[in-house]
């Protein structure tokens, strides 16, 4: 019911003004009945004008000057039609926050002129219709499909209900005639009147009613979308490794899946590197094990900003080891990435007096890199990668052993 009208100028935050979008609908509604009255109006008026020709036995072109004041009002209600149709229709009305009031006024200016040309015609013609019907129709269509707030249905029907009995009344002879056509008309204004406010409370009703459900299922949407991103956030969390803020073992299980299933229909470049704390155990030993879980939090923290700047995964593999894994990325990117692990950790200056390295925190590193065919390919170089980290942890540690296995 309530959508932005094109080409207009309403954003979301008028969703919050209910008086400026009701006026909105109701200015769509009014105009889109206006261009069907127009339509109906018009093949009313040329059926009426060929009935009455026939019936009065005279031409459409006859010369006769009182035949010619009979046509002259449907020939002005036709052009009226028309120019309303060329308006709604060919040139279409766009509704903006600007022209509100201005289609307001128009909508007005139709209603005060199609009632007042339907009691012209009623006056010129009375004698063919029963009980004023070109008045009755006109008004019935008008305050039944137009919404109409009570100014503007007022000053229509007292304008064109005026008209028409001054009218009369000049035209008519018959008292007793002229007394009924009063009696019909305080009959027939009441009810219109009636009909187009039933008719106006219960269009906005359903203004209302709709703008509600649009409230709700708006409401229904920010809370869907809370509920995401809390079971978003959750499943982050559930994947984060709470001391080093980089991906715990669980992440890293389900990261390394998905990549045997993209070996299953796609070969790639992968390289695994493995990092180690060097003399992790002596550290905890000599600072404590809280000081220790400081060190982890540093060293989670350097690799974090690598994997950032790189755009590779990082994880915690477990205890004092890491993981580090990266798709489609050069043998010296890898070389590159392992150099700047050791160095980053060096920067530090973590002070590990009991190390059998050097009198602060190192790490080694082992890395593989081999271009993936087949699943089963990813386990074997993440295993070739902790081999290459075991040689270096045998081999005086605090530097960086690259395997490769890619042919070339």
């Amino acid at each position: 019911m309530i959508v932005m009208w094109k080409r207009g100028k309403f954003t979301v935050s008028d969703f919050l003004d209910e008086k400026k979008l009701t006026k909105l609908e109701i200015l769509k509604h009014n105009i889109q009945k206006i261009s069907f009255i127009s339509k109906i109006s018009t093949i009313i008026t040329v059926f009426l004008v060929l009935i009455i020709s026939l019936v009065s036995k005279k031409s459409f072109f006859n010369a006769d000057r009182n035949i010619i004041f009979h046509i002259t009002p449907y020939a002005v209600l036709i052009l009226f039609n028309i120019v309303v149709y060329f308006i709604t229709d060919i040139k279409k009305i766009r509704i903006t926050e600007q022209n509100m009031k201005r289609i307001d006024i128009f909508i007005s200016f139709y209603v005060i002129t199609l009632t007042l040309l339907g009691a012209l015609i009623t006056i010129n013609d009375h004698e063919y219709y029963i009980q004023l019907m070109i008045y009755t129709l006109i008004l019935f269509i008008t305050c039944s499909v137009i919404v109409l707030r009570v100014q503007q249905l007022l000053i229509s029907m007292i304008l064109s209900s005026t008209t028409l009995l001054i009218g009369l009344y000049l035209q008519s002879d018959d008292t007793a005639l002229f007394n009924q056509q009063i009696l019909y008309l305080l009959s027939l204004l009441p009810i219109t009147f009636f009909i187009s406010q039933s008719f106006y409370f219960s269009f906005h009703r359903s203004l209302n009613f709709q703008s509600e459900l649009i409230k709700e299922a708006h409401l229904t949407r920010e809370l869907t979308k809370k509920l995401r991103e809390a079971n978003r956030k959750l499943e982050l969390q559930a994947n984060l490794d709470p001391l080093t803020n980089l991906f715990n073992r669980r992440a890293y299980d389900k990261y390394v899946a998905d990549l045997e299933k993209k070996a299953s229909h796609e070969s790639f470049m992968f390289t695994a590197i493995m990092v180690d704390v060097d003399c992790f155990k002596l550290y905890n030993d000599t600072y404590g094990h809280s000081e220790g879980d400081r060190v982890l939090a540093s060293i989670g923290h350097q690799l974090f900003e690598l994997a950032y700047k790189y755009g590779c995964f990082a994880s915690r593999w477990g205890g004092e080891e890491f993981a580090i894994l990266l798709i489609n990325h050069s043998e010296e990117m890898a070389n590159k990435i392992c150099e700047e692990i050791i160095d980053k950790v060096k920067e530090l200056q973590i002070d590990h007096s009991t190390s059998e390295i050097l009198p602060i925190v190192t790490v080694s590193v082992g890395a593989n890199t081999n271009v993936i065919q087949h699943p089963y390919e990813v386990q074997y170089c993440i295993r070739k990668a902790d081999e290459a980290l075991y040689y270096v942890k045998e081999n005086g540690r605090n530097y960086y052993e690259h395997r490769q296995s890619v042919e070339v």
